[in-house]
């Protein structure tokens, strides 16, 4: 599976949209994707409704602890979940784990994602 990727400039976003089978691979092109485009400090939706974990929780965990440390100069844009109530163990997880204070929470509808993220206020680069 691939992660199809949408920037939209004028709403400082960034969506992510993952189908299938999820694998790491996915979070990394989706995070070099915004690491190449210079929009850590966008808002993101990530879209996991339709796609399932193919790795560990501690694969997760060691993926976060190089998200981390990859150095940036900005200020990191809150991240929202979009995942299935009974399959959304994942989106959960990496909500929870802290990144430089930005602000993460999961969602079940794009709509109540939306919502959330303009109530954040974008971060200015």
């Amino acid at each position: 599976m691939s992660v199809r990727i949408a920037f939209y400039h004028p709403d400082r976003l960034v969506i992510g949209l993952f189908e299938g089978q999820m694998q790491l691979s996915d979070f990394i092109e989706f995070a070099l994707e915004i690491q190449k485009n210079d929009l850590i400090h966008y808002r993101k939706i990530l879209n996991v409704i339709d796609a399932h974990p193919g790795f560990t929780e501690q694969e997760l965990r060691a993926l976060v602890r190089l998200i981390r440390e990859a150095p940036t100069d900005k200020p990191r844009g809150a991240v929202a979940f979009v995942a299935d109530p009974e399959r959304g163990e994942f989106a959960n997880l990496f909500a929870s784990l802290e990144v430089d204070g930005r602000p993460a929470r999961v969602f079940r509808s794009i709509h109540d994602a939306r919502k959330w993220l303009t109530e954040m206020p974008p971060v200015r680069d």
